[in-house]
């Protein structure tokens, strides 16, 4: 099936300091030193490099879904009914290759990892085959697609207490669109709806709608923006609006948490354009934002029978409502490879693991003339770095923000977060996570608080732990043991972990030092089909420090790969909405 004319355009080849040559020589040395893959590059540099393309073929396969017992084949047979396989022009959407214009290694390479990142995909290929009479390549695309019904029911004791249902594929056009509903047993019924499209007009755009009625509470979401994907592209930009009305909870050993009532609105405007030389690009662009935070006057206890007013003021008064309008110049650059890799962050699962550096850097200054409160400057810095191969993998992120009041001259707003993780794979069947992640926050104007036992960022082990503060680390160690496959319908592997952390009280409104907790534990992972991005993992911790509300507890989770890391909702909702990344997706 033909395509259209790409909708990236090549960068320069020329120019560069001997700096980021230095370090691009460096980063392309790990990226060949896997001898099984350049020999893969040899031969697709042979079928690709300096032949026109004549044709693009597109092959979309359905999910391969898990054998079950006879007596459940209902279920297999309703998943399949549901299910419509990804549309070869959805596809085709993504390519960087077009029928007519030059194939290169790159462009192939690159259409190949960037199908990879599309969460309704479990497995891409793209083959280009030559035809040696004519001189021409013709492009083979090949795709399975994951299983995208979604049914989601918790419960509440022996009761229903939320369910939701959707599909990360609806019509086969890449579009995740879910509907839910959630009791609020002492308050009002809560509704969601929510939709993902990743293809909007045949191109790579972004968009997302949230509507989150909650019991308490709701959240409010458009955008529609063109990710930073490839170093291929010239630009990228965001447009997007964010209204949140949520209850900020605080921990208290030994008492009822308390909630602190927070109305936030967001809403911002952007672009960068790319300023390449070969593999190694700087950015530059600009975004406007505008963030008003208004938190009640006093914090309340959620409870079963309605909220109940606090008087203790352990809060010691709400925090000071701003507005700010603000202006923002960012800057970037990296010089990247990519490499791929097998069974990382997923069981068995390509993914692309970035060699290299990048760095994004958002310095803005509030407007008063058009309606900012206050005269100040903001920064935020967002750095990555990896080196290594498939079989030995290290990297590291950082982000880090803070605001500067002119007025009275003092830094506030101090927000940061990163991790650093070595992957070490010395065959097929065995991997070893060790990792390390810290995140604080300093004269917070937004009320935050980081528990010890946070379900994405804490120490497992430790989910009923009521000590909270501003600064929080954990290292962490996971070996994990393929156990093999079943009917190629799905893989199986073992895994044994564990945690080793610390909350410290810092300026936290409500905190405390906890001292090192260390947790363990051990959990069965699966993924269906054996190559999906999506794994599932039931695990068993236990906590090994004295504390009062922590006991051994039982976590299901399903996760996806992504980029390397992100960050723990606890950090980023204490952050201000502009960043870098607010404009382009790093990779």
């Amino acid at each position: 099936m033909n395509s259209t004319a790409p909708p990236l355009a090549p960068p320069g080849e020329t120019g560069g300091s001997v700096t980021i040559r230095l370090l691009f020589a460096l980063a392309s040395f790990v990226f060949l030193a896997d001898g099984a893959f350049a020999q893969d590059l040899a031969g697709s540099l042979a079928a690709c490099e300096g032949r026109v393309v004549s044709e693009i073929v597109v092959t979309a396969r359905e999910p391969v879904l898990p054998s079950l017992p006879s007596r459940l084949n209902w279920l297999t047979d309703a998943v399949g009914s549901l299910h419509t396989t990804t549309k070869a022009e959805v596809v085709e959407g993504f390519l960087l290759l077009s029928p007519g214009e030059p194939c290169t290694e790159r462009r192939r390479a690159e259409s190949e990892r960037i199908l990879r990142l599309q969460p309704f995909l479990a497995k891409a290929t793209i083959r280009a085959i030559p035809d040696p009479v004519a001189g021409t390549t013709r492009i083979e695309v090949e795709t399975t697609d994951e299983i995208s019904p979604v049914v989601d029911v918790r419960f509440r004791g022996a009761s229903p207490s939320s369910a939701r249902l959707g599909s990360t594929n609806v019509a086969g056009q890449g579009l995740t669109l879910g509907a839910g509903v959630e009791r609020g047993f002492a308050y009002r019924t809560g509704f969601r709806v929510h939709a993902t499209a990743y293809q909007v007009f045949g191109r790579p755009y972004t968009f997302t709608f949230d509507l989150d009625q909650a019991p308490l509470g709701r959240t409010r979401s458009l955008s529609l923006g063109y990710p930073f994907l490839t170093d291929l592209q010239r630009g990228a930009w965001f447009m997007g609006y964010d209204e949140l009305h949520a209850y900020t909870s605080f921990a208290r050993p030994g008492l009822a948490d308390l909630s602190l009532e927070v109305r936030r609105r967001f809403w911002g405007l952007g672009g960068v354009r790319r300023l390449g030389i070969g593999r190694e690009n700087a950015f530059v662009g600009a975004l406007i934002t505008q963030e008003d935070m208004a938190p009640a006057p006093y914090a309340v206890i959620v409870s079963d029978s309605g909220l109940v007013a606090d008087t203790t003021d352990a809060l010691g008064g709400p925090p000071p409502s701003y507005r700010n309008v603000r202006f923002n110049a960012v800057v970037g650059a990296r010089v990247l490879s990519f490499t791929r890799a097998r069974g990382f962050d997923a069981l068995l699962a390509s993914q692309d693991i970035a060699t290299g550096v990048q760095l994004g850097i958002l310095v803005g200054r509030g407007i008063p003339r058009l309606g900012s409160a206050a005269d100040d400057v903001f920064a935020s810095a967002d750095l990555y770095a990896g080196l290594g191969s498939p079989r030995s993998f290290a990297s590291m992120r950082i982000g880090f923000e803070a605001r500067r009041d002119l007025r009275p001259d003092r830094w506030d707003s101090m927000v940061g977060s990163g991790r650093v993780a070595w992957y070490t794979k010395p065959d097929e069947a065995h991997l070893l996570i060790s990792s390390f992640e810290m995140a604080g926050g300093w004269r917070s104007r937004v009320p935050f608080q980081l528990r010890l036992g946070d379900l994405e960022g804490g120490v497992r082990g430790y989910a009923g732990s009521r000590a909270g503060g501003a600064v929080r680390g954990v290292g962490r160690v996971e070996h994990r043991w393929l156990l093999g496959e079943v009917a190629d319908r799905a893989a199986f592997a073992w895994a044994t972990f564990a945690d080793l952390g610390q909350v410290w009280a810092g300026d936290a409104r409500i905190g405390m030092d906890t001292g090192l907790r260390a947790g363990v534990g051990a959990g069965l992972l699966v993924a269906f089909p054996p190559e999906s991005n999506r794994t599932w993992r039931l695990d068993v911790a236990i906590p090994l420090a004295s504390d009062p509300d922590a006991r051994w507890e039982v976590r299901l989770t399903g996760t996806r790969v992504r980029p390397f890391w992100r960050e723990p909702d606890d950090v980023a909702r204490a952050r201000a909405d502009a960043s870098p990344a607010t404009i382009f997706t790093w990779w």
